[in-house]
């Protein structure tokens, strides 16, 4: 039983002859040596590297270097040059021609015949001269400036343009607050039912064809250049 414990006790030591703290000092010390071997090693490779880059590196092929960086960047600005003036020169494109002149022709021709409304002066008010209100007119103006805008749109422009422009302003127009109540019992200010808005004429020259003006001043600007 004693020869037993004796035996274990001394294998026991040896195997803990290597180690300090449960660490394999051994093994530690193989890895730090190989660590710094390696970067030794590394070292000298970078430094033969350079040198050998160094050495390579010539006047001469610093001169290629400089050449080839110079032609690079001056193809670089050169393009940068050539599309700054090819957008200069690029003419704009002209605006979309308007289909009608004048508010006035567009509530003439279009407006009065597409919205039809019962005008009785009760329920509803409107006036057949309507260019009378300046409230009037600027808000048919902007039906008919944003109706030349949006009728471009085959696909959702006369629709935005129902709802987000006529749909707002046409009841306003035609409201007991609006700027028609007080004359809207007038005859010539009331219709039937299914019949285009009543309209009179402004006097000449209120409302000028604005295509009109527009290619007159194409003109002079052409006439100066």
């Amino acid at each position: 039983m004693t020869a037993t414990i004796t035996g274990t006790t001394a294998e026991s030591r040896e195997s803990l002859a290597g180690k300090a703290f449960g660490i394999d000092i051994g093994s530690l010390a193989t890895s730090l040596v190989d660590a710094g071997v390696r970067r030794a090693v590394e070292s000298e490779v970078a430094a033969v590297s350079n040198q050998a880059v160094k050495e390579a590196i010539t006047d001469d092929v610093r001169e290629r270097l400089r050449e080839r960086a110079t032609a690079a960047a001056g193809a670089a600005i050169t393009d940068q040059l050539d599309g700054q003036l090819n957008t200069e020169d690029d003419p704009e494109e002209p605006a979309p021609e308007l289909y009608y002149g004048s508010v006035d022709e567009w509530m003439r021709e279009w407006l009065r015949w597409t919205y039809r409304r019962h005008c009785d002066g009760r329920n509803r008010y409107w006036s057949a001269e309507w260019w009378r209100s300046g409230e009037a007119t600027s808000r048919l103006e902007s039906l008919w400036r944003a109706w030349e805008e949006l009728r471009l749109d085959e696909a959702t422009g006369m629709s935005v343009w129902w709802r987000d422009h006529c749909d707002h302003h046409m009841p306003i127009l035609m409201s007991d607050q609006g700027p028609f109540a007080r004359v809207a019992t007038k005859p010539e200010n009331q219709n039937e039912k299914g019949d285009p808005l009543p309209y009179a004429p402004p006097p000449k020259g209120m409302f000028p064809d604005v295509r009109e003006l527009n290619d007159q001043n194409t003109v002079e600007d052409h006439d100066e250049h």
